[in-house]
């Protein structure tokens, strides 16, 4: 491992969007099938929320950018919001355990809205996290291989 990056920052997303493209991780996305989506992951701390988005295309991220509010957003996104220490402690169990326990998959995190959630601008954004969750999860997966640290 390099050395550590903070999370939340674009840095730490820059990593996850390298790992998809390791041999570790490619033949995965190739099986799950390709993304098309844009992921707003809002990381909520007493200082306000960290917003960062992601654009996935086909087997890759096509871009990565820290914003300053969802207005700034694409129109076509969902977002995931949660506190930080729920997202810290997935984080750290899948550097861990090399990907999440049971009760520490996004699926797990947000499905009763407690302690993330996710929603977007209408129902079929929303339904889009859904739709690529597995690959969504894999991302965050690689996270086993970036050298994490947390404010």
């Amino acid at each position: 491992m390099n050395q550590s990056v903070m999370f939340p920052s674009e840095q730490w997303f820059r990593e996850l969007a390298r790992q998809m493209q390791t041999e570790k991780y490619k033949d995965q996305y190739r099986g799950l099938g390709a993304i098309d989506c844009t992921m707003v992951v809002q990381v909520d701390d007493p200082q306000g929320p960290d917003l960062i988005e992601v654009q996935f295309k086909s087997y890759e991220v096509r871009s990565i950018r820290q914003l300053n509010s969802l207005d700034e957003a694409d129109p076509e996104h969902f977002r995931i919001e949660g506190p930080y220490e729920a997202w810290q402690e997935m984080i750290e169990n899948i550097m861990e355990n090399g990907e999440p326990d049971l009760e520490h998959t996004l699926n797990f995190l947000t499905f009763p809205d407690d302690p993330m959630v996710v929603d977007g601008p209408d129902q079929l954004q929303t339904d889009t996290f859904y739709r690529y969750n597995q690959s969504l999860q894999l991302f965050f997966n690689g996270a086993a291989e970036v050298a994490t640290r947390f404010a």
